[in-house]
């Protein structure tokens, strides 16, 4: 893993997820101790069409001029921070399955001036699990990442990780594949959940995190947060790093969702209408981790991938 920021100054972290770009920007500070000061994130879903049985893994050119745009938006944002020290890109699990992901890359290079290095699923994984336990003084607990177009696991005892997997589908991918964009079929559903659970039972090390808590990272579970917070919280636009959910309650919102057609989800969903399609796919695999692992409750992040590497830098 890299490292190599040491002074203080500002870094800006470019992540190209399957679903959304983000920036992160952040103030290192003298003892290598570090703060998120903004963060920018625009819906790009890099990884459309990716899921499809008809289809080879490419990055459709809509997506890619939707990332260049946000790519663009960001630079004009970055160039006008002072004492900025390192502007870094990763991108992850559409890139990395995309057979015209290089090329992607270059034109990335060449419009935005930032090479882009492309995570591997473990590397992926591995800094979710650093950027947890920067975050929060957990000993035990399992680590879900629910991304676009993959999802990644980690299982932490006594600190440690015991081990870690990135699954190469996603919310976006699994939605179509299983045709979860509408209200989602009984055939299509039980199909969803035999696949998850045979991913499941090839990693015999997950049964180590049974009765852990659940520490969630990832757009559709951030959702689930908001849809439980009562009326003083929303108003107040309280931080989502951190909160708590009775697992009861998470599999709760994901059933009420799961009997609703897209419009439905829309409506309940409000400001982020636009995970409506992709919702169902992307909560069933953490829905199954809670009733397979006897998760007792779930506890939501902010800290993931961009603040592992983050870490790793200012080591």
């Amino acid at each position: 893993m890299r490292q190599g920021v040491t002074s203080m100054g500002k870094v800006a972290l470019l992540d190209l997820g399957s679903n959304s770009t983000r920036m992160g920007i952040y103030q290192i500070n003298q003892d290598n101790s570090f703060q998120e000061i903004k963060r920018f994130k625009e819906m790009t879903r890099l990884a459309e069409g990716m899921g499809e049985f008809s289809t080879k893994s490419v990055l459709k050119q809509d997506a890619i001029d939707r990332t260049i745009e946000a790519l663009n938006k960001f630079k004009s944002e970055y160039e006008q921070v002072s004492d900025l020290t390192m502007v870094r890109g990763v991108a992850t699990a559409a890139v990395r399955n995309a057979s015209n992901g290089s090329g992607f890359l270059d034109r990335v290079k060449e419009e935005i001036g930032v090479e882009i290095e492309v995570l591997s699923g473990d590397s992926e994984a591995y800094y979710d699990y650093v950027g947890v336990m920067h975050a929060f003084d957990l000993k035990n607990c399992l680590i879900c990442d629910m991304g676009g177009g993959s999802f990644e696991l980690d299982v932490v005892k006594n600190r440690q990780a015991v081990n870690y997997i990135s699954i190469p589908y996603g919310a976006v991918t699994l939605s179509e594949k299983y045709h979860a964009g509408e209200k989602i079929s009984a055939a299509d559903f039980f199909a969803l959940q035999r696949f998850v659970l045979y991913k499941f039972r090839q990693l015999p090390w997950l049964s180590e995190g049974n009765g852990f808590p659940l520490v969630l990272l990832g757009g559709a579970n951030r959702t689930v947060a908001r849809q439980g917070r009562d009326q003083a919280a929303q108003k107040n636009k309280v931080n989502l790093h951190g909160e708590k959910m009775s697992s009861f309650s998470f599999v709760e919102i994901f059933q009420k969702w799961l009997g609703q057609d897209k419009k439905e989800r829309e409506d309940s969903l409000g400001v982020e209408k636009e995970r409506a399609d992709i919702i169902i796919a992307g909560l069933t695999p953490v829905v199954m981790l809670i009733q397979q692992f006897e998760v007792p409750e779930v506890i939501f992040s902010e800290s993931g991938v961009r603040e592992g590497i983050i870490a790793e830098l200012t080591k």
